[in-house]
């Protein structure tokens, strides 16, 4: 990881980034460096430690701008505060750069935007994410009632699983941002997508090997800066805007569930794998043919939400009930088969 990262350093070169103390360069050069390592870099950049504070149980080291020689102060002499925040987990390394100079912090924004970073909020008066690859960096505004405005920088350096991990469609679920999944799958089998829930709902998504059996649709809490899932659509007729056009034959989709649910699976085996029965809406119900999300066996369907679809509606009457039980409808043989799967992520994850 520390090499693309250094890679990556070499794209934020845009003009003289040296007219400035502190660069984002340099902040997201530290967070590529083990400890010992980074403590001398910052030593050398002139921030010696200022303690440290515990957060959500990992230690965060701070560190303060070495005073300077003593100089007469001037009545218009300005109090520059700097500070910075660094921490890591097994995954991530990050780095907080905090300072009174919106200068500063406006020529760092700049350096990221022409650094070919992501943000999707720019206009957003007090807070952008911006996003390349496995790096995000946050850059806020914190507004101070009795001091200066302050700003800050804060850079996360993900380590992102290898695509042999991925086994599972719940696995997918720890790419946190379509600029994740670019970094491990690369551009060619991630796209930026519109999702049609209805004529008239219309959400961003990203599309994870578009239009092949290994098909993931991402749809995003965040819509706006395509991150954070809300929950992964997997099999069904992809109403995403350049699939739903595709003339091509697309196979049946290959992902399973940790619990061993995949597209095509009939009912009957549906019910075998749950151990029991379970009920699913009817055909002219508000949501038709999906699973009620509730636990009945050994299937979690409040985790994994399961769309049914049925190869003849008109051949039983207990279709047209707002709820179905699955064992009284099994023995009618109507075809029916688990038609698309909703994963959603747990809620440590969201």
């Amino acid at each position: 990881m520390r090499g693309y990262l250094l890679f990556l350093i070499s794209l934020l070169l845009v003009g003289s980034l040296y007219s400035q103390d502190y660069s984002v360069k340099d902040l997201v050069y530290a967070t590529t460096l083990p400890p010992k390592k980074q403590d001398g870099f910052l030593t050398r950049n002139k921030f010696i430690p200022g303690g440290s504070r515990t957060q959500d149980n990992v230690i965060v080291n701070i560190y303060n701008v070495k005073p300077g020689k003593k100089k007469k102060k001037k009545r218009d002499t300005l109090n520059i505060m700097r500070r910075l925040e660094a921490s890591r987990t097994k995954t991530n390394s990050s780095v907080t750069y905090i300072t009174s100079l919106k200068g500063e912090f406006l020529e760092n924004k700049r350096i990221l935007r022409e650094g070919g970073f992501f943000c999707g909020n720019e206009n957003d008066s007090s807070t952008a994410l911006y996003q390349k690859r496995n790096l995000s960096v946050l850059a806020r505004i914190i507004p101070e009632k009795e001091m200066d405005t302050l700003y800050s920088m804060a850079i996360n350096a993900q380590e992102l699983p290898l695509p042999d991990s991925i086994q599972f469609a719940e696995d997918l679920l720890q790419f946190y941002s379509h600029e994740y999944l670019v970094s491990v799958f690369g551009s060619v089998n991630v796209v930026k997508d519109l999702y049609y829930f209805s004529e008239t709902e219309v959400a961003k998504c990203s599309v994870l090997f578009p239009k092949t059996n290994r098909q993931a649709v991402f749809i995003w809490e965040d819509n706006v800066n395509l991150c954070k899932p809300a929950y992964l659509v997997i099999g069904g007729n992809m109403n995403a805007s350049t699939i739903s056009n595709y003339d091509g034959v697309i196979g049946e989709n290959i992902w399973s569930s940790k619990e061993g649910i995949y597209s095509g699976m009939s009912l009957n085996s549906l019910m075998t794998l749950n151990g029991s029965s379970f009920k699913f809406y009817g055909k002219d119900a508000e949501s038709p043919y999906l699973v009620l999300p509730e636990n009945t066996g050994a299937i979690n369907f409040k985790s994994n939400r399961v769309v049914l679809g049925c190869l003849n509606p008109g051949g039983s009457r207990l279709l047209n009930n707002k709820m179905v039980s699955a064992d009284e409808i099994v023995a009618d043989n109507l075809g029916i088969y688990v038609y698309m799967m909703l994963i959603m992520p747990s809620p440590a994850k969201k």
